[in-house]
């Protein structure tokens, strides 16, 4: 006769063992949809490689029987029930979009490794007294309209009417537009929105995207909280004129401004990029210049400009400091510079029980880890606006991430989904 299991490791989950191999399988499989030059993954979001990547998803899920559900901006949830359906569910995911000529496992990696946990459980017949919803959100990555975290943030209700005003891509396709042929209006944002008493918990294993784990040689991260960006645009209006007949006092460059304020942007963040002036951090990504022909003064230029910090208060001083230096060009420089809002987000704590509950994930394994904050956005930190929000990380070899570099080790890939695994189950089974 078989023995009873342990009530104590059913609801630890500790004595569950995830499937390594058909894991790095999946993972390798959906990573070569997109790939390009070099082993770099290209799939921004609503391109064609992008839903070819959600196919595969889920065609996998309905192999496992999950029950699939998809909202009308494309994020997929597929469930697996428990001894009460009807209890409020924990979700685990990531994204499956990518940045142009990005790397493999970012977003990918979590997906995956919760595909495999619900599939490891449905196997096992473990006991859950949560149903488990495998989550895959759309457009996390910022990489294409500028708006990081889509799916989430409709389906956690942050989304607001004039959020994508400044939203397009680099042929200029605006994202309200792709929005509205999904029927996502303006006057029906809240419409995604998940009620929050139908959701227990969300769990979200990643890459670091950093080089800490790899330094301190540490297996695992535990995320304490997740920075966010301000960003906008910076569009320098000056003049095009001749380049050999305009004289050097009598232009206006718009392009000298520009790099004036790239400048700018980098001394300003460093006066407050050490830990404790709240590691603030800044980028100017991306610049377009018009007519953009060598004999020509140009004319015209627009800079994407993103403030990230863990701390409120730093970012917005920063960012008060960098519109500041703004106007001054402007005035001295005789152009005109329009600030275009893109989003202004606040840094987020996550879940202090499930940062808890991970650790002693973690312990029980005898799992070396460090307590450590994200400098990097992700979908946890719009979903611990509607319910506790736990994340781990992984190292990343020499902290490279959005790049055909970005590598993890497979073993720590797989202690990261077994980790996730016994994170799910206690959450599912315990009073959180």
């Amino acid at each position: 006769m078989k023995s009873p299991q342990n009530p104590k490791t059913v609801l630890n989950g500790s004595h569950i063992t995830i499937n390594k191999r058909r894991l790095l399988r999946d993972l390798n499989a959906i990573s070569r949809i997109g790939i390009g030059n070099h082993g770099s993954v290209t799939r921004l979001v609503f391109s064609i490689k992008e839903l070819r990547s959600r196919q595969f998803l889920i065609h996998q899920m309905r192999q496992i029987g999950l029950q699939i559900h998809i909202d009308r901006i494309g994020n997929i949830f597929g469930k697996l029930n428990s001894a009460n359906p009807k209890a409020p569910a924990v979700l685990a995911g990531s994204h499956l979009d990518t940045v142009v000529d990005g790397g493999k496992f970012d977003g990918t990696m979590g997906v995956i490794a919760a595909l495999e946990a619900v599939r490891t459980l449905k196997e096992k017949k473990v006991s859950l007294q949560s149903p488990v919803e495998v989550v895959c959100f759309v457009g996390e990555e910022s990489s294409r309209f500028g708006f990081s975290t889509l799916g989430s943030s409709l389906v956690a209700g942050e989304v607001h009417g004039g959020d994508f005003a400044n939203a397009t891509d680099a042929h200029g396709t605006k994202l309200e537009d792709i929005l509205a042929g999904l029927g996502i209006y303006r006057s029906n944002l809240r419409s995604l929105r998940r009620d929050p008493t139908t959701v227990k918990g969300y769990l979200e294993l990643h890459i670091e995207q950093g080089p800490i784990l790899e330094a301190i040689k540490k297996p695992i991260g535990v995320v304490t909280a997740i920075a966010a960006p301000t960003r906008f645009k910076a569009v320098i209006i000056g003049q095009a004129d001749h380049s050999g007949t305009t004289p050097m006092e009598m232009r206006k460059d718009a392009l000298v401004a520009a790099a004036e304020l790239i400048v700018a942007v980098e001394k300003i963040v460093r006066q407050y990029s050490r830990m404790d002036k709240g590691r603030v951090v800044g980028t100017v990504g991306a610049i377009k210049i018009e007519p953009g022909v060598i004999n020509a003064v140009p004319g015209k230029t627009e800079l994407s400009v993103d403030v990230r910090s863990i701390t409120a208060a730093a970012k917005n001083r920063a960012v008060r400091l960098i519109e500041a230096k703004i106007h001054e060009i402007a005035r001295r420089r005789k152009t005109q510079i329009d600030i275009l809002p893109i989003r202004k987000e606040a840094p987020v704590p996550l879940d202090k029980r499930l940062v808890h509950l991970i650790k002693e994930c973690c312990e029980a394994r005898n799992i070396s880890y460090e307590i450590m904050p994200s400098g990097a956005g992700h979908d946890a930190m719009q979903m611990a606006k509607i319910t506790p929000a736990g994340m781990l990380f992984i190292p990343s070899r020499r902290g490279i991430s959005h790049s055909p570099a970005e590598w993890s080790d497979p073993e720590d890939i797989c202690l990261g989904a077994q980790l996730l695994l016994d994170a799910i189950v206690r959450v599912a089974n315990e009073k959180i």
